[in-house]
């Protein structure tokens, strides 16, 4: 069983500031880990800015995994369970001058399995449940209306 959660021309930055004080516009952050954990941005704007994230993948999940399937990955991953998910990222981006490494979008995958547990799916992200995660790779797309994001969950023996 391979579960897919389809983000659709997903939100890669997240406005930090309404005006900047230089130019007067919105001064906005692109989702990138090592700029997150790098001790330039402020604790508070870092939990505001986890928690829109974890909010905005959370809607995706609802609408996209079904009850049924919730229960077969409870029925199947449990502590003791030999059972273990593995969730994995494609990112359809457009390629563009300054992009992100791809290992510093891992970003993307902590958010989401933070988001899984937040709405049920699994009952916690730790070891027990998730053995494997992080596989995150690009496919670049020709047009901004194929931008997507690709969340794969599949079991593990």
């Amino acid at each position: 069983m391979d579960l897919k959660v389809i983000i659709p021309q997903f939100e890669g930055r997240f406005q930090t500031a309404k005006k900047s004080r230089k130019s007067g516009r919105p001064r906005y952050w692109t989702v990138n880990g090592q700029g997150l954990y790098n001790a330039s941005m402020h604790y508070t704007l870092r939990t505001k800015m986890t928690s829109y994230f974890h909010k905005y993948l959370s809607k995706y999940i609802v609408e996209q995994i079904l009850q049924e399937n919730i229960n077969h990955i409870r029925d199947q991953v449990y502590i003791g369970s030999r059972r273990k998910l593995s969730i994995s990222l494609d990112i359809y981006d457009v390629r563009r001058g300054k992009m992100p490494d791809v290992s510093n979008l891992w970003l993307w995958t902590k958010w989401f399995e933070d988001a899984l547990q937040e709405t049920g799916v699994i009952e916690d992200d730790n070891p027990d449940y998730v053995e494997e995660s992080g596989r995150t790779r690009y496919h670049f797309v020709d047009s901004v209306d194929k931008r997507k994001l690709v969340f794969h969950i599949g079991f593990i023996n």
